[in-house]
């Protein structure tokens, strides 16, 4: 219960997702503390059927979720829990907030109610600004069970490759990198796959979330990507491997596309 935060991304499918938000919110309002969630007091079943008064959703309206629904979240903010603990407000499909909608929400979150807990679902991370993100625990459903599939030597060499576009000030040999990228045999897709978990790593790390890491045995590496980089930044780099992987699926030329991605990563730091 103390280790809650007050506000978290939950990344996956909107049923899963969900599930797991209403999950949370059964572990900060479980009448039994020691078996906290119980599933079987009045409040997890109540939670579990959506009819609690301490659950308050968000959805969109239309296409968006807009300025005026976050305005009136942030006037119930401050009110005290009906019945239980905590009072969980969860955003559904909150990438789907208009840029004046996150910068409103952002205020509330910098300024955190101590009863209250918000949940942003979502399934694109790009579409949140940084700021809102850095502020919010990070938990990726989306990756549940998902294991490394390239050799540890090789996922070692390519992550050393990444951290030299992290040193400023460092003549970056563009040229020796691009070829030892090309040079490797397995697929340039698994390649960018493995590239988006270690930076998906990395931002796990650097918004302090307690979701487990897909390159666990890479952690000093997702360490210091997080050290050197602030969460803008690795937004923007994932934005740019996405970009090079669909480049890859249209089979673009794979010389210029590690070339690209490397120059990309560099200019983002």
């Amino acid at each position: 219960m103390n280790n809650l935060s007050h506000a978290y991304i939950f990344l996956g499918t909107e049923e899963e997702t969900m599930v797991q938000a209403l999950k949370l919110a059964q572990t900060a309002n479980c009448e039994n503390r020691e078996l906290a969630p119980c599933g079987f007091c009045s409040t997890c079943q109540r939670i579990e059927s959506k009819v609690h008064p301490d659950l308050v959703n968000v959805y969109p309206d239309g296409a968006s979720i807009k300025i005026e629904q976050v305005r009136k979240l942030i006037l119930i903010l401050t009110e005290k829990p009906v019945e239980g603990t905590k009072k969980i407000y969860i955003l559904h499909e909150a990438h789907t907030m208009t840029l004046q909608a996150q910068n409103a929400l952002l205020k509330s979150l910098e300024d955190p109610i101590a009863e209250s807990i918000v949940i942003l679902l979502s399934n694109n991370l790009k579409q949140l600004i940084s700021t809102v993100v850095s502020r919010c625990q990070i938990r990726d459903f989306s990756k549940l069970g998902l294991k490394p599939t390239l050799p540890v030597s090789l996922r070692q060499k390519i992550a050393d490759i990444l951290l030299h576009t992290t040193q400023k000030g460092e003549i970056i040999e563009f040229g020796v990198y691009v070829k030892e990228l090309s040079d490797i045999d397995e697929r340039s897709e698994e390649i960018l796959e493995f590239v988006i978990s270690l930076y998906r790593d990395a931002l796990l790390v650097k918004t302090n979330s307690r979701a487990a890491l897909i390159n666990k045995d890479l952690e000093p590496v997702i360490y210091k990507l997080g050290s050197k980089l602030s969460v803008g930044t690795i937004l923007k780099a994932l934005d740019l491997i996405h970009e090079q992987l669909k480049a890859v699926k249209s089979r673009g030329n794979k010389n210029l596309i590690w070339y690209n991605l490397l120059m990309g990563l560099e200019e983002v730091v």
